[in-house]
C-alpha cells in the first residue's frame, strides 16, 4: 500500500472507463482496533457492489472488478502498516491502494472517472508538508495534513548512520556518548579515539550521511513545492542545511530534540504549529490578490462554467475550492462546454472534483476552504493567468 504522490494522481486523474470505483474510508492503525478495518471495508464493497449492480453491470463483471479490494481482506499484515486514512481506486484495467495522512468520511462513488475530491487537502496548497526526521539511529519521512501525519517508505535513504559508515573504511573510529544538554534532553557526541576532545565533534561523517539522504529524497520531492521541516537534535540541522538541494525547506522553524522520543502525533501536533501560519499568510496573499483582481482587472471568475474550461486549458492561477461540496454535472472536451445537475446523474463527474485537480496537473495553486471562508458565495472562484478571448485562440 502506497503513499499518495503526483504521479499517483497524474495517473488517476488521466483514466477513464465505464466503472470506475473510489473508495474512502478511516483507518485504525491501533493494534487493538485494527479488525475494525476490513469490517468497515466490506460494507464499503457492499455498497460500491449495489451501486455497479443499479447501473446494469453484470455479477461477474462487478466480481471481477472488486477482487483486488476483496483481496486485501485476505492479507492481515496490509492492515498494521496503515496510516489514519484509505483510498482504493479499482477499474477494469488496474487497482490502486493508498495510505493517506488524512482521516476521510466512509465514501463510494462510481463512475466514467476516479473520484479524486476527498484527497484536496493533499492537494491544496495550504495544507500539505514533510517531515524529515534525523537521529544517527533512524531516518524517517513523514507526509502531513492539518489532520495527521503518516510515514514515507524511501527506499534510497540510508537508515541510520552506523549504515553510511559500514560501507567506508574508516580513518580512525567513532565513538558516541550522551551528553546532557538544557533541558535534560540527551544529544549524541561523537569523538574520536586520538587527542581530540569531546566538544570537538566531526562534521564529515554527518555531511556524508546527509548527503545520501539529500539524494534519496529528490526523486520523493522531485515535483513538490510543499515546505519540508526538519526534526533532530540542534547540532545536526544547520549541518543537513548545508547540503540540502530540495528548495522549499523551512528555514527558520525546526523541531529541536530527539525525533526518536516522540510519538506519530507528538510530532504532528509541532509540525503542524510550525506550518500552519506559513499556510495562512499564503492563503491571506491570494485571497487578497483575487479581490484586487476582481476589482480592476476581471481576471477572476465565481462561474463554474468558465472554470471548469479554463482550468483544462491551464488557464487558472489560483483555485478555490469548498471542502465537502459537490457540484455534479459533465464537461465535453469537443464543445468545450459544461452541463450542471441539481443531483447526481449517471455519468456525471464532481466538477469541483475535475476543476481542481486540473488546475493542479497544469501548474495553478489550490486552495481547500471551509465554506465560509470562501471569497463568493456561488461555491467556486479562480485567478486567471491570461484573458479568456486567449484561450479561445488558443483552443
Amino acid at each position: 500500500m502506497d503513499f499518495f504522490t503526483r504521479e499517483a494522481l497524474e495517473t488517476l486523474a488521466q483514466m477513464q472507463d465505464d466503472a470506475c470505483v473510489s473508495l474512502y474510508m478511516p483507518t485504525y492503525h491501533v493494534e487493538a482496533e485494527l479488525s475494525q478495518n476490513p469490517i468497515r471495508l466490506k460494507n464499503l464493497l457492499r455498497k460500491a457492489r449495489q451501486q455497479l449492480k443499479r447501473a446494469g453491470r453484470r455479477d461477474p463483471d462487478v466480481e471481477a472488478l472488486l477482487r483486488p479490494a476483496y483481496e486485501l481482506l485476505e492479507r492481515p499484515a496490509a492492515w498494521g502498516t496503515l496510516g489514519d486514512g484509505m483510498a482504493a481506486f479499482l477499474c477494469p484495467s488496474a487497482s490502486f491502494f493508498f495510505r493517506i495522512p488524512l482521516t476521510p468520511e466512509e465514501l463510494v462513488v462510481t463512475g466514467r472517472r476516479f473520484h479524486l475530491k476527498p484527497l484536496f487537502p493533499l492537494l491544496a496548497s495550504n495544507n500539505r508538508f514533510y517531515v524529515l526526521a534525523l537521529s544517527q539511529n533512524r531516518v524517517k519521512l513523514y507526509q502531513g495534513t492539518h489532520q495527521a501525519i503518516n510515514e514515507v517508505h524511501v527506499q534510497d535513504v540510508p537508515k541510520s548512520l552506523a549504515e553510511t559508515l559500514a560501507y567506508e573504511t574508516p580513518v580512525r573510529s567513532l565513538q558516541a556518548h550522551t551528553g546532557a544538554r538544557a533541558g535534560n534532553r540527551h544529544d549524541a557526541i561523537f569523538h574520536g579515539q586520538g587527542a581530540q576532545s569531546e566538544d570537538e565533534r566531526p562534521q564529515e561523517p554527518l555531511r556524508r550521511f546527509f548527503h545520501e539522504i539529500d539524494g534519496g529524497l529528490r526523486d520523493v520531492l522531485r515535483d513538490e513545492q510543499a515546505p519540508l521541516l526538519l526534526a533532530g537534535v540542534e547540532y545536526y540541522l544547520p549541518i543537513f542545511r548545508e547540503v540540502n538541494s530540495y528548495p522549499y525547506l523551512v528555514q527558520d522553524d525546526i523541531l529541536a530534540g530527539n525525533p526518536d522520543h516522540l510519538a506519530p502525533h507528538q510530532l504532528h501536533g509541532r509540525a503542524w504549529k510550525a506550518v500552519e501560519p506559513l499556510f495562512l499568510a499564503a492563503q491571506t496573499a491570494s485571497l487578497e490578490q483575487f479581490h484586487q483582481a476582481r476589482r480592476q482587472d476581471g481576471l477572476t471568475s465565481d462561474d463554474l462554467k468558465e472554470i471548469v474550461p479554463a482550468a483544462v486549458f491551464s488557464r487558472i492561477d489560483t483555485l478555490f475550492v469548498p471542502v465537502g461540496v459537490h457540484r455534479w454535472g459533465r464537461y465535453d472536451p469537443e464543445s468545450n462546454a459544461v452541463t450542471i445537475h441539481e443531483t447526481q446523474q449517471p455519468g456525471d463527474d464532481d466538477l469541483f472534483d475535475l476543476a481542481a485537480v486540473q488546475t493542479y496537473l497544469n501548474g495553478g495553486t489550490v486552495h481547500a476552504l471551509k465554506p465560509d471562508n470562501m471569497p463568493v458565495e456561488s461555491g467556486v472562484a479562480a485567478t486567471f493567468r491570461y484573458p479568456a478571448q486567449v484561450e479561445a485562440l488558443e483552443a
